[in-house]
């Protein structure tokens, strides 16, 4: 673990301290438990949303490779430009 210094709401930090009262559990490990679990669900929307993101970008659509073009069409773009 990596010690990390942030700043909390009172309100908030009050509800976690009433928890943790209650539960027995520290207000460090209820912290981590809320954050792991948001950070868990943040992971599944970035992961659908790359999905779908690259998937559908259409900038990434046209840099594809084009089938049936030869090899080395980067190193040879000015021959095919200037083609008659």
């Amino acid at each position: 673990m990596t010690r990390y210094q942030i700043y909390l709401n009172p309100k908030s930090v009050n509800i976690i301290d009433d928890v943790s009262r209650d539960v027995g559990v520290t207000r460090s490990a209820i912290i981590r438990d809320v954050l792991d679990r948001v950070a868990g669900e943040y992971e599944k929307v970035l992961t659908a949303t790359k999905k779908i993101y690259f998937k559908n970008h259409p900038l990434l659509k046209m840099a594809g490779i084009i089938k049936g073009t030869k090899p080395g069409v980067a190193e040879n773009i000015d021959e095919i430009y200037l083609q008659d």
